[in-house]
């Protein structure tokens, strides 16, 4: 069978990848890495709950189809098939609400000299932020 690297806000999860829909894993499996089970009341983390309308795509008992998993909770999922990766964004109600407050996330990255600087070293200043690509 074959390893399937799944990265998300948690970390990174290796599942041996099983015959079930677009990715599917083992549902315990999955349980046991991310927190989510499929029960009666729909897609469970903890006390939150997503109704799951069609539980024949989601699961069939013993394993889970990611796709389905990020279609159902709001999330966008980028695969290398090449490399046996998957990537998950976070879930939409968390991007929205992030969205709302307009306060960019804390990051790092390097200057131009190599050396490491955060949003938050900018702390009660203006800032603009400016993103280039050549592609």
């Amino acid at each position: 069978m074959t390893r399937l690297t799944v990265i998300d806000e948690s970390g990174s999860h290796s599942f041996e990848q099983v015959g079930f829909g677009k990715l599917g894993v083992s549902a315990d499996d999955f349980a046991r890495a991310t927190g989510w089970s499929l029960k009666p009341e729909g897609l469970c983390k903890g006390e939150i709950c997503v109704p799951v309308r069609d539980t024949a795509a989601m699961s069939n008992g013993a394993a889970i189809d990611l796709a389905e998993f990020a279609r159902v909770t709001g999330r966008e999922i980028v695969i290398d098939a090449s490399r046996n990766v998957m990537a998950m964004g976070e879930q939409a109600s968390s991007r929205a609400a992030a969205m709302t407050t307009l306060d960019a996330p804390n990051f790092t990255l390097s200057d131009i000299h190599g050396d490491l600087v955060s949003l938050s070293d900018f702390a009660n200043r203006k800032k603009l932020i400016l993103a280039w690509s050549s592609w």
